[in-house]
């Protein structure tokens, strides 16, 4: 099924007519803010739902920067620029020397000063202490052309996003490192060396800490002593999870354990789960005191993006489970599970969170939308159930992939999601829920 058939009206024509609804004029770090809910509203009027179309699979959020998408694929480096309001295409891989990066984009393209960074590289191991072979590192690119302004080059790969805070941009490799780098030249400022590699864990940043999973541990980094401040180890992979930061400074991670590596406390607590256990824990960020600790689901190893995302908003932290295949609500002081969603597939992206309702797509290329408060399922303004949307696939067909782990993000009244397809599809939100005018959602079921 293409695209075409998927998106069932885009009026092109009535493009012009539309008031663009404008994004972010930054983008500073992983899903634009360190408790991961990545909406945006100035009162933009809804726009058509419609796709843009790159060469790969898109494992990394859209990127939506004023009227500008940005966005990268996974296997070939290829970056991509698009007016958001048209789809046009206005720069892309079609010159791997000038728009490219070296190795494979997970990270998004996050743009400050108008200027992007973006980081690159893989996940195979080139030793045990070391993940990423080839090149590996952060580019600064020009966001009119895509042109490479910088590329400092990393031992270990830089798939988590980059983070910006106050004139220095900050990455996390797989060589065990936080290093920070001035943002005009790429030139090293200081790094630390972390308890371990780092796969996926994009850096938050919130209050001058800096918060990432890395191997067998979560750290805390205090960005003006330049120090970590704490570090919670726990025999288990929180590598994969960008952690998320409530308001009051609460750091909510996932991470996975095999069954061998469990302790007999938690054998005992939950005497039927087996495999890998998946967990969900709340950190104290000023001093990595332990709040709370739940078990979200258990089962098979994950073959890639082994844990789901959280997301926080008005107190509480949504999450997937790619192990129990529903999505989870917890309150953020206590832990306290509020409710949880089954879809009959693994969750991995982060959610989205407006106007009470959660928003997030699945791996078999669904997108989902639930009551915050209750967990149900919402309705259509004609009172029928809402039902979820058949988006995309996977460009390699292969299966349980598709929206992953890209996360939904919300502009005004559209939402944005890049599939394994090598698409990133845009939502009408009212069209969806017929809720106003607008066009082409795709069909629900």
């Amino acid at each position: 099924m293409t695209p075409v058939t998927l998106i069932s009206v885009v009026l092109v024509a009535t493009l012009s007519t539309q008031a663009f609804a404008e994004g972010p004029s930054e983008w500073c770090q992983y899903r634009m803010h360190p408790s991961h809910n990545a909406v945006f509203d100035d009162g933009g009027k809804p726009l058509p739902s419609a796709f843009y179309q790159t060469s790969d699979q898109v494992r990394a959020n859209p990127v939506i920067v004023g009227d500008r998408l940005f966005v990268g694929n996974h296997l070939t480096g290829g970056m991509f620029a698009f007016d958001a309001k048209t789809t046009k295409l206005l720069w892309n891989d079609d010159r791997p020397w000038f728009r490219h990066a070296p190795n494979w984009i997970h990270s998004d393209m996050i743009f400050v000063n108008d200027r992007i960074y973006v980081g690159y590289g893989n996940r195979v191991f080139q030793s045990e202490t070391v993940r990423g072979t080839g090149e590996s590192g952060v580019m600064a690119v020009d966001p009119k052309t895509g042109k490479t302004l910088w590329n400092h080059h990393t031992v270990g790969e830089v798939m988590p996003t980059p983070a910006y805070w106050h004139g220095t941009l900050y990455i996390a490799t797989g060589g065990a490192q936080i290093i920070a780098l001035d943002p005009a030249n790429g030139a090293v400022r200081w790094q630390l060396a972390l308890p371990g590699w780092v796969s996926m864990s994009s850096p938050s940043v919130q209050d001058g800490m800096l918060y990432v999973g890395a191997k067998n541990s979560v750290v805390g980094v205090d960005l003006q002593e330049r120090k970590i401040r704490w570090v919670y180890h726990a025999d288990l992979s929180f590598t994969d999870v960008p952690p998320a930061v409530a308001p009051d400074g609460t750091v909510v991670i996932t991470g996975v354990q095999s069954f061998s590596a469990s302790t007999a406390e938690d054998r005992e607590r939950y005497p039927h789960a087996r495999g890998y256990f998946q967990f969900i824990y709340a950190f104290d960020g000023k001093t990595g005191k332990l709040r709370w600790k739940h078990l979200l689901g258990a089962g098979a190893i994950q073959n890639n993006n082994t844990s789901g995302t959280p997301t926080i908003t008005d107190g509480r932290v949504f999450v997937g489970s790619p192990y129990t295949n529903s999505l989870f609500a917890y309150d953020v002081s206590n832990g306290k599970r509020a409710w949880e969603y089954p879809v009959g597939a693994k969750i991995k992206g982060a959610p989205a969170v407006k106007n009470g309702v959660v928003y997030f797509g699945d791996t078999n290329g669904f997108l989902h939308a639930v009551d915050a408060g209750s967990g149900e399922t919402i309705l259509r303004a004609d009172g029928k159930e809402l039902g979820k949307l058949k988006l995309g696939g996977s460009k390699s067909a292969a299966k349980n992939v598709a929206l992953a782990p890209s996360g939904p993000v919300i502009i005004n009244q559209d939402i944005y999601v890049g599939s394994q397809d090598g698409f990133v599809y845009r939502v009408s939100i009212p069209a969806w829920r017929g809720i106003g005018s607008g066009s082409g959602a795709a069909n629900a079921n």
